[in-house]
């Protein structure tokens, strides 16, 4: 008879999510979760589905599908989403594949989780909108090397992403950038702290202390001293930027994720 808390003892959906920055403990649970799996059911079909051999219709035929003889399989998502970094000069077509299968995976996730096969997600971590859909459909996550967010962790981390910027240090906010999303944090949150930021920036050029601009002071405070780091046009210029960016995002569709990256990167 097998256990309740084992992937096979379940009667109910069966996608369980293990992912982390610290990759080699995710991976020897993985490893652990597939030996327990393959013990319980050894003539289960096995299945690995990477982001190289990743097809639509192969996905579908998993999760739709029983085995010959036996009603369960056991398959590995091994870092199936494609790999977003932006690249320079990147085809158009190329971005639009990616975003493709990514967008076919995710919408597998209601039919893989009440599949009677078991799906094993494993990678080093997910974008925003994938970890919601992993905490909404996976039985059980296993996380590895993450920091549970704690209350004001998410304010934070979207104020040391906009201080590093202000400051002109770009590499640190694209470090703090990758380190919010994996961490699940809204890209909502950190547009609106860049801008917020910049805004600030600008009020403070144009007046001479917080009573004078409304301000509260330490914001005040904090964006002169950063606000030295620009001149009135380029401030004027990175929230025109913000704003055709969001709009640009509302008319013509696309990844708020992927486009604050290139913003925090450019020149």
């Amino acid at each position: 008879m097998l256990a309740p808390d084992t992937p096979f003892g379940h009667n109910r959906g069966m996608l369980y999510a293990v992912y982390g920055t610290e990759i080699d403990k995710a991976r020897a649970k993985k490893d652990a979760l597939v030996a327990s799996c393959r013990k319980q059911r050894p003539d289960a079909e096995f299945f690995v589905i990477d982001n190289e051999n990743f097809s639509e219709s192969a996905l579908e035929s998993l999760y739709s599908s029983q085995g010959l003889f036996v009603k369960k399989h056991i398959v590995v998502l091994d870092r199936v989403f494609p790999r977003k970094k932006v690249k320079e000069g990147e085809e158009e077509t190329k971005k639009e594949n990616k975003d493709a299968v990514k967008e076919s995976i995710l919408s597998a996730f209601p039919m893989i989780a009440s599949s009677e096969s078991v799906f094993i997600l494993f990678d080093e971590g997910f974008d925003a909108k994938t970890l919601v859909l992993v905490k909404k459909y996976a039985k059980d996550s296993y996380v590895f090397g993450e920091k549970k967010e704690k209350k004001g962790y998410s304010e934070n981390i979207t104020f040391s992403i906009s201080d590093s910027f202000a400051s002109k240090d770009k590499r640190g906010a694209w470090i703090q950038y990758q380190k919010a999303i994996r961490q699940g944090i809204a890209p909502e949150a950190i547009y609106g702290a860049l801008f917020s930021s910049i805004k600030m920036m600008l009020l403070a050029k144009k007046t001479k202390s917080a009573e004078d601009a409304g301000a509260n002071p330490f914001p005040y405070k904090k964006a002169k001293s950063f606000a030295g780091n620009y001149t009135e046009n380029d401030l004027n210029e990175m929230l025109t930027k913000l704003n055709k960016l969001y709009h640009s995002i509302r008319m013509d569709g696309g990844e708020l994720e992927i486009l604050l990256e290139k913003f925090l990167l450019e020149k």
